[in-house]
């Protein structure tokens, strides 16, 4: 697992390379699916969800939308009743379905396709349901490759 160091100027210190790092270099370390943990420099406390969270702040900032309003005052909504572990186990759930979601996407012989970010596809292609009383077969709800 990479260490690195944040100090209080800001500054992102990987102690495995013994390079300072961008947030860009963090971006490139999740997607090179890399194992780190980002520390503060004055008292070794674990900050990684702080710097992340800040990475998707300063791109909202340039314009990506990256989290629905919805969903943030609903987290601050939560956080103000107390049901932070509440949230916390619901987002986890979300990641790990998302995770898992491979096995739909990425086999070519899966009979299965789905994209758990895309529910508005899901909505559009909404099954007749209909149809599915009137067969009552799983099998005819799979989409075909």
């Amino acid at each position: 697992m990479i260490k690195i160091k944040k100090y209080a100027n800001r500054r992102l210190y990987n102690t495995e390379s013994s390079t300072y790092i961008t947030q860009e270099d963090i971006v490139n370390l999740i997607l090179n699916d890399e194992e780190f943990k980002i520390i503060n420099a004055n008292n070794n406390e674990d900050i990684t969800s702080l710097v992340l969270t800040q990475i998707i702040l300063d791109r909202e900032t340039r314009g990506s939308k990256i989290i629905p309003e919805e969903l943030l005052k609903k987290l601050i909504i939560n956080h103000k009743r107390n049901k932070t572990n509440d949230t916390y186990t619901f987002l986890k759930n979300i990641t790990n379905f998302a995770n898992a979601s491979h096995l739909f996407e990425n086999n070519p012989n899966s009979e299965i396709k789905f994209n758990p970010f895309d529910f508005q596809e899901y909505f559009n292609n909404k099954i007749d349901k209909d149809k599915f009383k009137k067969t009552n077969r799983p099998k005819d709800l799979i989409k075909s490759n």
